[in-house]
């Protein structure tokens, strides 16, 4: 039995997000997670949504994906974008 994921589907949202494209929304959404949590949420739950909007935030930047393992992926966003060379190491 493969521990990667079967779908297809998956496998292009798994690529998307580790792709420059995808980190960069990755960021984003933490960017507006943060700026809500500061803005709009008051205090001190607000600071604790602040806090949580890091997470995407370092997830963009170092190419992270922190849930993955949970459905059987790889942590380390660099294993998506490998350039392949016709074999499958995975």
């Amino acid at each position: 039995m493969s521990s990667q994921p079967t779908s297809a589907g998956t496998r292009v949202f798994e690529r998307f997000m580790a792709s420059g494209a995808g980190r960069a929304t990755r960021a984003l959404f933490g960017v507006t997670v943060v700026a809500a949590g500061l803005a709009v949420v008051p205090r001190p739950a607000g600071l604790v949504v602040a806090a949580f909007g890091l997470v995407p935030i370092a997830a963009g930047l170092f190419n992270l994906c922190p849930i993955a393992p949970f459905w059987g992926g790889h942590f380390f966003g660099l294993r998506y974008c490998q350039p392949r060379n016709g074999t499958n190491s995975d």
